[in-house]
């Protein structure tokens, strides 16, 4: 029988943020050619701001996640 190991509560997040910071990454590489070759970057400029947020956004929320376990786990022991 398989044995399913425990999942933690921001494995999910952290996809996500590497998904996310791998994205911005390229993005963000792609807008710099574009603005030193001269051609129009607008797009991706927008795209990199739009994953830059979201990246900023799941940041904080595995903040908020990461500091709830310690009391969550408390609560769970009383």
């Amino acid at each position: 029988m398989a044995r399913v190991a425990p999942t933690r509560s921001t494995d999910r997040i952290d996809l996500m943020i590497g998904f996310s910071g791998f994205f911005a990454l390229a993005f963000f590489v792609i807008t710099v050619v574009c603005e030193i070759t001269g051609e129009p970057a607008l797009t991706y400029a927008l795209v990199l701001l739009a994953l830059v947020v979201t990246l900023g956004v799941l940041l904080r929320r595995r903040g908020q996640l990461v500091r709830a376990e310690p009391e969550a786990a408390a609560a769970h022991r009383r």
